[in-house]
């Protein structure tokens, strides 16, 4: 870049100065291709292992002695323990799980290392339920090419339908997932029935809504813009 000054002479800038950079870019929708391979199918079995990890796990069960909750993974704060099947943490164990936080970060650092960016593109939260919300955007949407066509295409009954079909399912999914971290807090069999009859901790609820408000926000809406502006990583 030239830039012309008042008495006739030229100053070269430099097009990626920090004077022309800007903050932030406004988001353009990106609609990925539906692809085939070895690593895509490695990546939706990585899909269905952890949202299955996730989403079941609070309803394992696990005997933990007389008097003591069944639930095979929970955060009892009441109690003042975390039950990981048959390991039980009390507040004095907090250096073994600083530990084991530690190899795991240390773990992380070396498999990225050495493979690449693995964390990011396979087992990432992002981008596991980012990449649900595309299976059920394309869906009822159908492909790339399908979307684009729809996302170009003037307001119509199909069009209406097929955008609030897709946004319900995603709400649903959010809820699920804010009512699944809920359930690593309180005991399933007691929380289900407190919730629907209205007599749940007022912490279920609000940590409820705003789990189901940022998996909505962040994977439905956001996506890519997470990584580029919210994530730590990449810095």
């Amino acid at each position: 870049m030239v830039v012309e000054t008042e008495i006739g002479h030229s100053q070269a800038v430099a097009v990626n100065s920090a004077a022309h950079r800007q903050l932030y870019a406004k988001r353009a929708p990106v609609h990925p291709k539906l692809v085939s391979g070895q690593f895509r199918l490695i990546k939706t079995a990585i899909l269905i292992l952890t949202l299955g990890v996730y989403y079941l796990t609070p309803f394992l069960r696990w005997n933990h002695g007389p008097g003591e909750p069944d639930q095979a993974v929970l955060v009892d704060f009441p109690g003042r323990k975390i039950y990981l099947f048959f390991i039980e943490l009390w507040p004095q164990d907090v250096a073994y799980v600083s530990g084991l936080l530690i190899l795991g970060a240390l773990a992380l650092f070396l498999s990225n290392a050495l493979f690449g960016r693995v964390w990011c593109g396979f087992t990432c939260p992002q981008t596991v339920w980012t990449d649900l919300y595309i299976t059920v955007e394309r869906l009822i949407e159908g492909d790339r090419n399908a979307r684009l066509r729809l996302d170009k295409a003037p307001w119509s009954a199909d069009k209406i339908t097929k955008k609030v079909i897709k946004h319900a399912i995603w709400l649903l999914i959010a809820a699920a997932t804010g009512g699944a971290l809920v359930m690593y807090f309180h005991d399933v069999r007691t929380l289900f029935p407190e919730v629907f009859l209205g007599t749940a901790p007022m912490g279920a609820y609000m940590f409820g809504a705003l789990l189901t408000f940022t998996t909505y926000a962040l994977a439905g809406t956001m996506r890519e813009q997470v990584c580029t502006y919210m994530c730590p990583w990449p810095r």
